[in-house]
């Protein structure tokens, strides 16, 4: 009797093979929508950067041109900042002169009067 025993042992095994054997091709399906959704969710993703990148790269290239124009700007006035500046000196030059008459010219004014004062000049009008 002990032949039918051994049957039903392989058949017990053949039912717990068959069942892990469904198991695993659910958990393989499980597995493969896992990856599918995974793969939409990149793709989409993706598509939603491609659309951005136009974008992104258009507004640097905006944000660079500024960039140069300030620049172009920013030299510009350092060229004139210069140019002025040697203007002033040259300016400063002049007046420092004019100064110096001016100051030469009042104290000579200065003193005549105090010689009229003190009777030691006379002024004849004719």
């Amino acid at each position: 009797m002990t032949p039918p025993k051994a049957s039903i042992d392989i058949s017990v095994f053949q039912d717990q093979i068959n069942s892990l054997g469904d198991r695993m091709d659910a958990g393989f399906t499980e597995i493969k929508d896992l990856l599918r959704s995974y793969e939409e969710r990149t793709r989409a993703i993706e598509q939603r950067e491609a659309g951005c990148q136009p974008l992104i790269t258009g507004r640097i290239d905006a944000v660079w041109r500024k960039v140069d124009d300030h620049e172009t700007r920013l030299t510009t006035k350092s060229q004139q900042i210069n140019a002025l500046e040697r203007q002033v000196a040259r300016l400063a030059m002049v007046y420092n002169f004019f100064v110096f008459v001016s100051s030469a010219l009042g104290l000579s004014v200065i003193a005549l009067i105090w010689a009229m004062i003190t009777g030691q000049a006379t002024v004849i009008f004719r």
